[in-house]
């Protein structure tokens, strides 16, 4: 049985229609990585491909986040589960370039590290 094939446009339109119905988890952490899970509405399975996603092909799927987040697993009993994450403090060491703010922040924060590594 051969699967169904999309135009362009198809796929175009389920995703300006389903993309609001994306489910983004609140963000978990360990003491590495900040974790958050994605929950594809049904509408999109069909355009997912399989195997982990570079974030140029989960970005045209409708899915936003905040830079550095990668894509490292599914969850597999259910593959419109995707499972992403990015290092932990990242929004911290990675301020946008205009923020005066996240700036004065971070060297704060890299001032703290660099003492807890003196002792």
């Amino acid at each position: 049985m051969s699967k169904k094939t999309f135009t362009a446009e198809e796929r175009r339109r389920a995703i300006e229609q389903f993309s609001p119905k994306i489910f983004y988890s609140d963000r978990y952490s360990d003491d590495e990585w900040e974790y958050r899970h994605v929950i594809l509405p049904k509408q999109l399975w069909k355009f997912v491909p399989s195997g982990v996603l570079p974030e140029e092909t989960w970005r045209s799927l409708g899915i936003r986040q905040s830079p550095g987040w990668e894509m490292y697993m599914r969850h597999g009993p259910e593959p419109h589960v995707l499972l992403f994450r990015r290092p932990k403090d990242y929004d911290l060491l990675n301020p946008p370039l205009s923020s005066g703010a996240r700036a004065a922040r971070r060297a704060n924060l890299q001032q703290q590290l660099q003492a807890q590594q003196a002792h």
